[in-house]
């Protein structure tokens, strides 16, 4: 069997960044994504369209050999970069693609050092135009796709002529599960593991099919390289790590606001003051409201058409619901948060207002007092 297996790394790296201008800096080695989907799509559906950089392939020595490795870097406004590593492969079957899951170069690095200095590589000619930088960008989300092309092993032949993909699959689900949950020894897996692995499985036509797991990917596609489905899987990669990026960031900025706020109400009433707590928090409910719905804008695919439906087997594979509604729910302790300290505000300085008031009330007594001696 042929094929390729695309490793992609999705990095948060800044707030934003700035498209345009990148594009103005790099010139010719960029442009704006160009797809064109072979699945029917809607006639008014617009996709998002990152910036691209193709860098020049490279050779490496790994534990299988010489790989020639492809690099795809993309750049998207809401502060991320995905990052793809792509190679050829042969193999006489399916077992034999487990190696690509840990490949180790002979200089003792792996893809992720690689994917890491094509990062910052990228950054260090970008960093003028993004808008505050991530401070730790060291921990990406990682997805493997494996795609076959041709060579299924006894498959048999459907209506088009061509190999049936869905026929294939059910006399090898097992070794499809060990491949995608990185099992060498297929035979160990129950039929309930097999069957987790694999039901989040797709097919356009009889020829073509999607195996979708939570940290790879099967594609079988005769016509060649599926671009749509890959660019599919990749934004819900890049979606799962700026789920995961809010809703650390949000846990963090909590437990401090905890603090901050247990500090404040320990002050007397006449003494408080809100300090930084407040703008602390109202920058933050900005800031993650503006980038949960920029992120929610480069997916909308919805509805009952083929990439809509890739999309949301993705989307539920990664548990992208859970993390949105994780950081949904911190949005509204945030909220809450913000409400309380801010009624807290307003009613100390009523408190205030009525203390002045009734100061000036009592000096003009005085006054009056001493005027009337």
């Amino acid at each position: 069997m042929k094929g390729q297996v695309v490793y992609m790394y999705a990095y948060d790296v800044a707030y934003e960044i700035d498209l345009q201008k990148v594009r103005e800096l790099l010139q010719k080695r960029t442009q704006f994504m160009e797809l064109r989907p072979d699945k029917t799509i809607p006639r008014d559906f617009h996709l998002y369209k990152p910036l691209c950089i193709e860098e020049p392939p490279v050779t490496v020595e790994t534990s299988i050999g010489p790989l020639t490795l492809r690099r795809e870097i993309k750049i998207f406004a809401i502060g991320a970069l995905s990052i793809s590593l792509e190679a050829d492969f042969e193999a006489g079957e399916i077992g034999n693609l487990l190696a690509y899951h840990s490949l180790k170069l002979s200089d003792g690095r792996t893809l992720d050092d690689i994917a890491a200095e094509v990062c910052e590589s990228v950054l260090s000619a970008i960093g003028p135009y993004l808008t505050r930088p991530s401070p730790d960008k060291g921990n990406p989300e990682a997805y493997t796709i494996f795609c076959l092309f041709s060579g299924l092993q006894g498959a048999p032949v459907g209506r088009s002529g061509a190999p049936d993909a869905q026929r294939w699959l059910a006399v090898h689900r097992q070794e499809v599960a060990g491949l995608l949950t990185e099992e060498k020894s297929f035979d160990r897996l129950s039929e309930a593991e097999i069957e987790e692995t694999t039901k989040h499985n797709y097919s356009y036509t009889t020829s073509d099919l999607l195996v979708v797991d939570w940290n790879s990917a099967l594609i079988v596609d005769p016509e060649g390289r599926p671009d749509d489905l890959l660019y599919i899987i990749e934004t819900a990669n890049l979606q799962l790590t700026e789920f995961r990026l809010y809703d650390r960031t949000l846990e963090e900025f909590l437990d401090k606001a905890y603090d901050e706020i247990e500090a404040y109400s320990r002050k007397p009433p006449l003494l408080k003051g809100p300090g930084p707590v407040l703008s602390r928090l109202r920058g933050m409910r900005m800031d993650l409201a503006k980038m949960a719905d920029e992120l929610s804008n480069i997916t909308k695919f919805f509805g009952d058409w083929h990439l809509a439906r890739l999309y949301m087997a993705c989307a539920e594979r990664f548990h992208l619901k859970e993390w949105q509604d994780s950081v949904d729910s911190k949005l509204k302790t945030l909220d809450s948060l913000y409400n309380l300290l801010l009624t807290d505000i307003t009613n100390r300085r009523m408190l205030l207002l009525e203390v002045a008031i009734v100061a000036l009330f009592i000096a003009d007594l005085i006054l009056i007092g001493m005027q009337l001696k």
